[in-house]
């Protein structure tokens, strides 16, 4: 399992963001994509202001079984897929 920093929409009328630690487990990972709607939410400000302008954000999507979630994570989508394949060992063939 991989620890992530996730934005969390707390639901109320309105909208307040807040930063999280969330553990993925990268054997249930199916896609990961940037979220483009979370950079405009930061340079609004509706973002924590812990979170600098230069931060991308990634959209990781989850399937267990019958079970499909959904994290956005600090991080480009290249980052969080290294990340996530850090550990994993290659067999070379020859």
């Amino acid at each position: 399992m991989i620890k992530f920093v996730e934005i969390v929409d707390d639901v109320t009328a309105f909208s307040k963001f807040t930063l999280s630690d969330v553990w993925i487990n990268e054997k249930y990972v199916v896609s990961i994509r940037e979220a483009r709607d979370y950079r405009t939410l930061l340079r609004e400000g509706m973002l924590p202001p812990d979170l600098s302008e230069s931060h991308v954000f990634s959209t990781v999507t989850t399937n267990n079984g019958h079970v499909t979630a959904t994290h956005i994570v600090v991080g480009a989508p290249s980052s969080v897929a290294i990340k996530l394949n850090h550990d994993k060992k290659t067999l070379l063939k020859g």
